[in-house]
C-alpha cells in the first residue's frame, strides 16, 4: 500500500498515520512490524530498484552498445516518471538515493541496479572513469525528465500562459522572445529528452571511438 500511494506523492508524505487508518489498524502496530520512517522508505526504495531491475533485465543483448544505452535510458526514465516518490527522493535526498538497508540474506536492490548500469557501460567499451561520468551524467538526464513531467514543467504544458505573458510587451522591446517563445511553448518533455538522449549518445561515441 505504502509503495502504491508513493507512485503518486512525496515520500515524505508517506506516514504511517495515513497507512493504519487507511488499514484500519493503529499506527503502532505498523511501527512493529516496518519499523522507523527510514525503514519505510528504504523498502519503497528498493522495490522500485527492484521493479527497475526486472525491466532492465528485459532489454536484449543482441542489440549494438548505443541502442542498450538508449533502451537503459528510456527505461529508467519512465520507472522514474512512473514512481514520483522514488524520482524526487533520488533527486532531493542522499540518504537511500542507491544503497539501502536491509535484513542479512536480503537483496539490496539499489546496489544491484548501479551493478547492473555499470556493467553494461564496461560492456560498452568504455573504461572505469568513462563508465562512472557517462552513467552519472545520463541517469541525471533521465531523472531531470521524469521529474519535469511529474510536475508539470513542460512548456507546452503552460502553453497560454507564456503567451499571453510575452504578448504583453511591446512588439519588438523584447526580440528574443518574439523570435522563439512560440517554438519554446509548444516542447514537450518526451521530445527534449529524446533531443538530450541522442546528443548524449553521439558524445559517448565519440569518446570511444577516440579511445579505441
Amino acid at each position: 500500500m505504502a509503495y502504491e500511494q508513493s507512485r503518486t506523492q512525496p515520500l515524505e508524505a508517506v506516514s504511517f498515520v495515513q497507512i493504519a487508518s487507511t488499514l484500519g489498524v493503529v499506527p503502532g502496530a505498523l511501527h512493529y512490524h516496518i519499523g522507523t520512517k527510514d525503514d519505510l522508505t528504504t523498502a519503497i526504495l528498493n522495490r522500485f530498484y527492484k521493479e527497475l531491475l526486472a525491466q532492465l533485465d528485459g532489454i536484449s543483448v543482441a542489440l549494438d552498445w548505443k541502442d542498450r544505452l538508449r533502451q537503459f535510458a528510456r527505461t529508467l526514465m519512465a520507472c522514474e516518471r512512473d514512481h514520483r516518490g522514488a524520482a524526487e527522493h533520488i533527486q532531493t535526498k542522499s540518504k537511500y538515493r542507491l544503497f539501502q538497508k536491509v535484513a542479512a540474506g536480503e537483496t539490496d536492490y539499489g546496489a544491484a541496479y548501479l551493478d547492473w548500469a555499470f556493467r553494461l557501460f564496461r560492456d560498452a567499451g568504455f573504461d572505469a572513469k568513462q563508465a562512472a561520468l557517462f552513467y552519472h551524467v545520463l541517469a541525471l538526464h533521465c531523472l531531470a525528465a521524469a521529474n519535469s513531467t511529474n510536475a508539470r514543467l513542460e512548456p507546452a504544458e503552460h502553453e497560454a500562459f507564456l503567451i499571453g505573458r510575452a504578448s504583453g510587451f511591446a512588439q519588438g522591446s523584447m526580440p528574443g522572445l518574439d523570435f522563439a517563445l512560440p517554438a519554446f511553448a509548444n516542447i514537450r518533455t518526451e521530445d527534449a529528452f529524446e533531443f538530450g538522449l541522442e546528443a548524449l549518445l553521439d558524445r559517448f561515441a565519440a569518446h570511444r571511438s577516440s579511445e579505441q
